[in-house]
C-alpha cells in the first residue's frame, strides 16, 4: 500500500471513530428494564462450571456482570445480542432455549460461539464475558480454595510459598 493511500484511510478511520453510535429509540427509553437475558447464567456456568468450589450462577456473578454492564456504553446490548445468539442456535440445533441445554449441549454451541471470527459481535460477547467472570469470580472469597488459597496475597503474601499448592475443599 502507498504512503498517501495509507494515510488517506488513517485520515477516514479517524473520522469514522469521530462519529456518535446512536441505539434505537426503543433501547433508549428502556434503559432501566433488563433486556432478555434468560440464557446468561447458563453461559456463565459453561464457562466456570462447579466443581470442588461453586460455578459462576451459583455466586450470583450473572447478577454482578449485568450491573457491571449497565456501566458500560452498549455492553448490556451485547450480553443480550449474545444470550439471543445462544438461544437462536440452541433453538436450530436442540429446538430447546440454551438455559434447558445439558451442559454438553451447551458446551458444543459455546465453542461454537468462540471460534467466531476475531472482532465479530459472538467473538466479542465470548471474550468480554469471560475476560470480566474471570475477575468476578477468582476475587470471590469462595473460589480461592480451588486454587489453595486461603487468602488474597495482600498484605501477608504467601508465607508457604515453598511448598507445593495443595487443593482444598469447601467445608
Amino acid at each position: 500500500m502507498k504512503r498517501r493511500t495509507y494515510l488517506k484511510r488513517g485520515l477516514q478511520s479517524m473520522a469514522l471513530l469521530a462519529c456518535e453510535v446512536k441505539l434505537p429509540a426503543a433501547h433508549a427509553a428502556a434503559q432501566s428494564a433488563l433486556p432478555n437475558l434468560e440464557a446468561l447464567p447458563a453461559f456463565l456456568d459453561i464457562l466456570i462450571p462447579e466443581d470442588t468450589t461453586p460455578s459462576a450462577s451459583q455466586l450470583g456473578l450473572h447478577g454482578k456482570l449485568i450491573q457491571h454492564a449497565k456501566g458500560i456504553e452498549n455492553y448490556t446490548r451485547l450480553l443480550e445480542l449474545g444470550c439471543q445468539l445462544l438461544d437462536g442456535l440452541s433453538q436450530a440445533r436442540y429446538r430447546v432455549n440454551f438455559n434447558a441445554l445439558d451442559p454438553a449441549q451447551g458446551e458444543s454451541l459455546v465453542m461454537m460461539v468462540e471460534a467466531s471470527p476475531k472482532g465479530s459481535i459472538p467473538e466479542m460477547f465470548f471474550t468480554r464475558v469471560l475476560s470480566d467472570l474471570f475477575g468476578f469470580y477468582y476475587s470471590h472469597p469462595a473460589s480461592w480454595p480451588g486454587l489453595g488459597l486461603d487468602s488474597p496475597p495482600q498484605p501477608n503474601g504467601y508465607p508457604d510459598y515453598a511448598k507445593p499448592m495443595q487443593r482444598r475443599t469447601l467445608g
